[in-house]
């Protein structure tokens, strides 16, 4: 009995440390998706990419190499782990354009819907089972996003559409990652992402080069050196509490892009993107909750 009060506090003490680590992670990537609007008002979204591409790249071989060594290159599902890469590298190009265009809160809003699409695709790409709960809210989160999309009304505005394709190819990217751990190892994984996007963006990024001043490169190295952070934090909050009750919190970012947009450029969510993004977040929730029941066999 003493063990298992002794376990069931460390699990407890766990999950909180867990909860506050991913407030930091939150606070983290908002600080990274705002230096990224202020570089994009200067420089290509490619340019910029490729230079956080080299800080995560060459993190992510280093570690992967001190850990397995040359074994850590072996993958038992290459095209998988090269699909995977190539989709983020997209993904986060596509939300750079959309940084350079939209509020801070607006991308947020969209990106919201993430968590939805993400179950949504995990019927036809991982045979999951989806319940008639959680198709109602992944269909009232695609309201929500309307909403905040408005398509067909004069306040509609098509760039709107740019964060709602990359949040498609993050979802895309999500399931293959799930299906990627039953292939490799997770430092395989990690480094499959790190050089499979390094790779492509050497191929693109010097067509888009801007000679940076140290400003700029400052700038561009801190975007890549704060995502880094925040992944690693992301890691570790994983590593003390479940995702379950973690990834709901991934929804701070809203929060978070509405200050940072309102004290840095004066922008706040019109009143359509806050009913919408609300509408979005309680659909999110609801679906994690529901999962969670599936998980412990409710």
């Amino acid at each position: 009995m003493t063990m298992d009060r002794y376990s069931a506090s460390e699990d407890s003490q766990g999950t909180r440390a867990g909860i506050g680590i991913m407030f930091a992670v939150t606070f983290a990537f908002s600080v990274m998706d705002t230096l990224t609007k202020m570089a994009a008002q200067i420089y290509p979204a490619p340019q910029i990419l490729w230079v956080r591409y080299m800080v995560f790249g060459s993190v992510t071989l280093a570690h992967g190499l001190r850990k397995r060594g040359r074994r850590v290159f072996a993958s038992r599902a290459p095209l998988l782990q090269l699909t995977r890469g190539f989709l983020l590298a997209g993904e986060i190009l596509v939300f750079i354009v959309a940084l350079r265009h939209l509020p801070l809160a607006d991308v947020q809003a969209i990106a919201a819907a993430g968590p939805l699409i993400t179950t949504a695709l995990s019927v036809p790409l991982l045979r999951e089972q989806v319940g008639i709960r959680r198709w109602s809210a992944i269909g009232v989160g695609a309201i929500g996003v309307l909403i905040i999309i408005r398509p067909g009304f004069a306040a509609f505005d098509e760039m709107l559409l740019v964060p709602l394709f990359g949040i498609a190819l993050f979802a895309v990217y999500q399931v293959l990652t799930r299906k990627a751990a039953h292939y490799d190892d997770a430092s395989t994984t990690v480094l499959y992402t790190g050089i499979t996007g390094l790779m492509a963006m050497t191929c693109v990024g010097p067509f888009f080069w801007i000679m940076p001043d140290w400003q700029g490169l400052a700038l561009m190295v801190g975007i890549g050196v704060i995502g880094l952070t925040g992944h690693g934090l992301l890691i570790k909050a994983l590593s003390l509490a479940p995702a379950s009750v973690l990834q709901p919190l991934n929804y701070l970012m809203l929060p978070w892009a509405v200050l940072w947009g309102y004290l840095i450029y004066d922008d706040l969510p019109d009143l359509a993107t806050i009913v919408g993004a609300t509408i979005v977040i309680a659909s999110g929730i609801y679906t994690f909750h529901r999962e969670r029941i599936v998980r412990n066999g409710g």
